[in-house]
């Protein structure tokens, strides 16, 4: 980037170099929580001086929102990037009970920290689909239309992996057919072969690899969960033979065309002083469709999923209301704008760090304009 901060719409966008957390630490009055990744070194703070690119952020009207969200936030998501050809991708977005801004925070390949401060949840998603979502415009048949067992999920992307496998076996063959039938055993054994792999070209492992969490959870495939697909349309089965059924073929298909790489987030708060999961989810964008799954864990301790396949319009509906009710659990209600108060005017000059004195319109040390 040319500059150390632009402005895009309703997104302001920072640099900062690493030691510049202690300034920031030291200069919103902060302590920190477990949420953040920062941690405040009073000694390295007291002994350096901030880097060029710590200005902007200090001059902004959105300095005490941005510190709060950094340094203390009530909310954490976690994203995580990957699959197919797509980047390998990781960073968080970070809110407060206090307004509705919402601050993503990168990890630069120099190292620097990269912040882009959005001032309502809106213009966030609108951002983040925009890279990350399917455009896809058009109603998609439901797949999964009731919320079921983890593994149903498990035996259906296998299905989509298991045909896509067919597919390209078929064109390194020169076979003009595709042989859609495997044993029973034999999908097991795949099963646990493609979970193991951690081969992110694949659907199924890339789901396990990159959503927050998923690996831990406890998973007891029976035959239940086969029949269960079957009754969806991924199989039909004779005696000890599986074959893959429409459902298959045709998420395969697409799956094979048009798979953009995956997106998987979890979001967390601290309840009782620790860091708790209250929710994680994993989309997976196709030019028809942007199909997200949620997990949740049932009364029985095990975990259980929903589907939505969405529009793009729809996706973005379905994550704001994600983010109320994450904000209800944690605060009882989702909050107002909050107006910029004398209060949050900021305390320290931009340019030397040096206490500002109250109704003076120049710092006392250096004489920099507030």
């Amino acid at each position: 980037m040319g500059m150390n901060m632009e402005k895009l719409g309703n997104i302001e966008i920072f640099k900062l170099a690493p030691a510049d957390i202690d300034h920031l630490f030291r200069r919103s009055g902060l302590n920190g929580n477990q949420l953040s990744s920062f941690s405040y070194h009073a000694e390295q703070a007291a002994i350096s001086s901030p880097s060029e690119f710590f200005k902007p952020l200090a001059e902004s009207a959105n300095f005490v929102s941005i510190a709060k969200k950094l340094l203390a936030p009530d909310l954490k998501i976690e994203f995580i990037r990957g699959g197919a050809g797509s980047a390998e991708e990781n960073y968080n977005a970070f809110l407060s009970l206090e307004d509705n801004d919402v601050l993503a925070q990168f990890q630069g390949s120099d190292g620097n920290i990269l912040l882009l401060f959005f001032d309502n949840e809106e213009s966030f998603l609108e951002w983040w689909s925009d890279i990350y979502a399917s455009k896809a415009a058009s109603a998609y048949q439901p797949v999964f239309p009731e919320v079921l067992g983890a593994e149903v999920l498990l035996c259906a992307l296998h299905c989509i992996d298991i045909y896509r496998r067919s597919y390209m076996e078929s064109m390194l063959d020169y076979r003009g057919g595709l042989d859609l039938a495997i044993s029973t055993q034999d999908f097991v054994q795949l099963l646990k072969r493609s979970l193991s792999s951690k081969d992110k070209r694949w659907l199924l492992p890339t789901m396990f690899e990159i959503t927050p969490g998923l690996k831990g959870i406890s998973i007891a495939l029976k035959p239940e969960h086969i029949k269960k697909v079957e009754e969806l349309g991924f199989l039909t089965s004779n005696e000890n033979v599986l074959t893959l059924g429409e459902r298959s073929r045709i998420m395969g298909t697409e799956v094979i065309t048009s798979w953009l790489g995956s997106v998987a987030c979890q979001a967390t708060a601290l309840i009782n002083g620790q860091e708790k999961s209250l929710s994680r989810m994993f989309l997976t964008p196709t030019a028809f469709a942007n199909h997200l799954f949620s997990f949740e864990i049932g009364a029985g301790g095990d975990t259980r999923f929903r589907h939505q396949a969405s529009t793009l319009p729809e996706l973005n509906q379905t994550l704001l209301k994600w983010i109320e009710a994450l904000q209800k659990v944690i605060g009882g209600t989702a909050p107002a704008k909050a107006a910029k108060t004398e209060a949050l005017v900021m305390k320290f000059c931009g340019q030397c760090g040096a206490e500002l004195k109250a109704g003076k319109k120049f710092c006392t040390k250096c004489g920099t304009p507030v």
